[in-house]
Protein backbone atom coordinates (compact mmCIF):
# COMPACT_ATOMS: atom_id res chain seq x y z
CA UNK A 1 0.00 0.00 0.00
CA UNK A 2 1.48 3.40 -0.91
CA UNK A 3 2.67 5.52 2.00
CA UNK A 4 0.16 8.34 1.42
CA UNK A 5 -2.79 5.97 1.64
CA UNK A 6 -1.30 4.17 4.63
CA UNK A 7 -0.94 7.49 6.44
CA UNK A 8 -4.49 8.47 5.58
CA UNK A 9 -5.83 5.13 6.83
CA UNK A 10 -3.73 5.28 9.98
CA UNK A 11 -4.92 8.80 10.62
CA UNK A 12 -8.50 7.69 9.98
CA UNK A 13 -8.23 4.76 12.37
CA UNK A 14 -6.88 7.01 15.15
CA UNK A 15 -9.63 9.57 14.63
CA UNK A 16 -12.63 7.31 14.46
CA UNK A 17 -13.12 6.30 18.03
CA UNK A 18 -15.59 3.57 18.66
CA UNK A 19 -16.05 -0.02 17.80
CA UNK A 20 -13.18 -1.94 16.25
CA UNK A 21 -15.80 -3.40 13.98
CA UNK A 22 -16.07 -0.12 12.08
CA UNK A 23 -12.32 0.06 11.63
CA UNK A 24 -12.13 -3.51 10.40
CA UNK A 25 -15.08 -2.96 8.09
CA UNK A 26 -13.49 0.10 6.52
CA UNK A 27 -10.13 -1.67 6.22
CA UNK A 28 -11.70 -4.66 4.47
CA UNK A 29 -13.70 -2.39 2.20
CA UNK A 30 -10.60 -0.47 1.15
CA UNK A 31 -8.62 -3.67 0.62
CA UNK A 32 -11.26 -5.12 -1.70
CA UNK A 33 -11.62 -1.84 -3.59
CA UNK A 34 -7.86 -1.49 -3.89
CA UNK A 35 -7.41 -4.99 -5.26
CA UNK A 36 -10.00 -4.57 -7.97
CA UNK A 37 -8.81 -1.09 -8.90
CA UNK A 38 -5.17 -2.14 -9.16
CA UNK A 39 -5.80 -4.22 -12.26
CA UNK A 40 -7.86 -1.48 -13.90
CA UNK A 41 -5.30 1.18 -13.01
CA UNK A 42 -2.40 -0.77 -14.43
CA UNK A 43 -4.29 -1.29 -17.68
CA UNK A 44 -5.15 2.40 -17.77
CA UNK A 45 -1.55 3.44 -17.15
CA UNK A 46 -0.54 1.50 -20.24
CA UNK A 47 -2.50 4.02 -22.35
CA UNK A 48 -1.38 7.21 -20.63
CA UNK A 49 2.24 7.71 -21.55
CA UNK A 50 2.92 9.89 -24.57
CA UNK A 51 4.21 7.11 -26.79
CA UNK A 52 1.12 5.06 -26.08
CA UNK A 53 -1.06 8.02 -26.98
CA UNK A 54 0.79 8.45 -30.27
CA UNK A 55 0.54 4.74 -31.08
CA UNK A 56 -3.16 4.67 -30.32
CA UNK A 57 -3.84 7.70 -32.53
CA UNK A 58 -1.79 6.26 -35.39
CA UNK A 59 -3.88 3.10 -35.26
CA UNK A 60 -7.06 5.15 -35.35
CA UNK A 61 -5.74 7.12 -38.33
CA UNK A 62 -5.03 3.87 -40.19
CA UNK A 63 -8.54 2.66 -39.45
CA UNK A 64 -10.05 5.96 -40.65
CA UNK A 65 -7.93 5.80 -43.81
CA UNK A 66 -9.11 2.26 -44.48
CA UNK A 67 -12.69 3.57 -44.37
CA UNK A 68 -11.86 6.80 -46.27
CA UNK A 69 -13.19 8.97 -43.42
CA UNK A 70 -11.43 12.24 -44.28
CA UNK A 71 -13.08 14.28 -41.53
CA UNK A 72 -11.96 11.78 -38.88
CA UNK A 73 -8.46 11.58 -40.39
CA UNK A 74 -8.01 15.36 -40.15
CA UNK A 75 -9.19 15.43 -36.53
CA UNK A 76 -6.94 12.57 -35.52
CA UNK A 77 -3.95 14.14 -37.28
CA UNK A 78 -4.52 17.40 -35.36
CA UNK A 79 -4.69 15.42 -32.10
CA UNK A 80 -1.50 13.53 -33.00
CA UNK A 81 0.28 16.78 -33.81
CA UNK A 82 -0.78 18.28 -30.45
CA UNK A 83 0.55 15.24 -28.59
CA UNK A 84 3.83 15.31 -30.52
CA UNK A 85 4.27 19.02 -29.78
CA UNK A 86 3.09 19.17 -26.17
CA UNK A 87 3.11 15.79 -24.47
CA UNK A 88 6.05 14.80 -22.30
CA UNK A 89 6.31 11.87 -19.95
CA UNK A 90 7.29 14.32 -17.21
CA UNK A 91 4.07 16.29 -17.80
CA UNK A 92 2.02 13.10 -17.60
CA UNK A 93 3.76 12.26 -14.30
CA UNK A 94 3.24 15.79 -12.97
CA UNK A 95 -0.47 15.61 -13.79
CA UNK A 96 -0.74 12.25 -12.03
CA UNK A 97 1.11 13.61 -8.97
CA UNK A 98 -1.27 16.58 -8.92
CA UNK A 99 -4.23 14.18 -8.86
CA UNK A 100 -2.69 12.42 -5.85
CA UNK A 101 -2.27 15.76 -4.03
CA UNK A 102 -5.88 16.73 -4.76
CA UNK A 103 -7.08 13.35 -3.51
CA UNK A 104 -5.06 13.72 -0.31
CA UNK A 105 -6.69 17.10 0.26
CA UNK A 106 -10.12 15.59 -0.30
CA UNK A 107 -9.42 12.81 2.21
CA UNK A 108 -8.35 15.36 4.84
CA UNK A 109 -11.52 17.38 4.24
CA UNK A 110 -13.72 14.28 4.50
CA UNK A 111 -11.97 13.27 7.74
CA UNK A 112 -12.73 16.69 9.23
CA UNK A 113 -16.37 16.41 8.16
CA UNK A 114 -16.62 12.97 9.75
CA UNK A 115 -15.09 14.28 12.97
CA UNK A 116 -17.74 17.00 13.10
CA UNK A 117 -20.50 14.45 12.59
CA UNK A 118 -19.01 12.24 15.31
CA UNK A 119 -18.90 15.20 17.72
CA UNK A 120 -22.55 15.99 16.95
CA UNK A 121 -23.46 12.31 17.38
CA UNK A 122 -25.82 12.44 14.39
CA UNK A 123 -25.88 8.82 13.26
CA UNK A 124 -27.39 9.58 9.84
CA UNK A 125 -24.78 12.27 9.16
CA UNK A 126 -22.01 9.98 10.44
CA UNK A 127 -22.99 7.30 7.92
CA UNK A 128 -23.11 9.82 5.06
CA UNK A 129 -19.73 11.31 6.01
CA UNK A 130 -18.19 7.86 6.44
CA UNK A 131 -19.37 6.86 2.94
CA UNK A 132 -17.90 10.06 1.46
CA UNK A 133 -14.60 9.41 3.24
CA UNK A 134 -14.51 5.85 1.94
CA UNK A 135 -15.05 7.12 -1.62
CA UNK A 136 -12.35 9.78 -1.24
CA UNK A 137 -9.97 7.13 0.13
CA UNK A 138 -10.68 4.85 -2.86
CA UNK A 139 -9.96 7.71 -5.25
CA UNK A 140 -6.70 8.47 -3.44
CA UNK A 141 -5.69 4.82 -3.75
CA UNK A 142 -6.55 4.80 -7.47
CA UNK A 143 -4.58 7.96 -8.18
CA UNK A 144 -1.62 6.76 -6.12
CA UNK A 145 -1.55 3.43 -7.95
CA UNK A 146 -1.75 5.16 -11.31
CA UNK A 147 1.17 7.43 -10.41
CA UNK A 148 3.20 4.43 -9.17
CA UNK A 149 2.42 2.50 -12.37
CA UNK A 150 3.48 5.44 -14.53
CA UNK A 151 6.72 5.89 -12.60
CA UNK A 152 7.45 2.17 -12.83
CA UNK A 153 6.70 2.22 -16.54
CA UNK A 154 9.16 5.06 -17.13
CA UNK A 155 11.81 3.39 -14.97
CA UNK A 156 11.56 0.18 -17.00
Amino acid sequence: MPAEVGLALGHLNRRISGANYEKQRLGCFILVATSSVLLMTLAHAEEVLCEDKRTHLRQQIEHAQAHDNQHRIRGLQRALQAIEENCTNERVLAEAADEVRKSQEDVREREAELEDALRNQDEDDIQKRRAKLEEATRELEEHTQELDALQHRLDS
